[in-house]
């Protein structure tokens, strides 16, 4: 009898897995429609501020998303990361796309909603502050 359940259980976690790892082996390219950035570290009292350059508006950056064993490549201005990927799987009380997958490496974290194609994007480096942001965007099929 739990043989038969744990046979159950593991039909349904494939079952669950098969739409968002067969979509995702198509090529996407993702465009940013928001970038969020922390702002400057205050300075002291006291100290003399340095001069800020004008702020200027952010293009919205392009990427292309590729899977291949197991890795999520994230192709930008020539520059190749990879990405460890999973289904994402909501608690009960979370509101997580239920056909989405989370990527993530040593300073991003990705979030892809495979049925909006839309993603949010976090880049978090404890050891720099102006590393910190996040961003989402939405992402085509080619």
């Amino acid at each position: 009898m739990i043989a038969h359940r744990v046979a159950l259980a593991g039909t349904v976690l494939m079952l669950s897995i098969v739409p968002a790892a067969s979509q995702l082996r198509r090529p996407m390219t993702c465009t940013e429609d928001v970038s969020v950035r922390l702002d400057p570290v205050p300075v002291p009292d006291g100290a003399k501020p340095q001069p800020q350059p004008p702020s200027q508006p952010q293009r919205a950056r392009t990427f292309s998303l590729v899977s291949s064993g197991g890795l999520l490549t994230v192709i930008s201005a020539g520059r190749s990361d990879y990405y460890e990927c999973q289904v994402a799987s909501p608690r009960l009380n979370e509101r997580t796309p239920r056909n989405a997958i989370k990527c993530q490496n040593g300073v991003y974290f990705l979030l892809i909603d495979l049925n909006k194609l839309n993603f949010v994007e976090a880049q978090l480096n404890p050891e720099d502050r102006s590393e910190i942001k996040v961003s989402y965007g939405i992402c085509r099929t080619l």
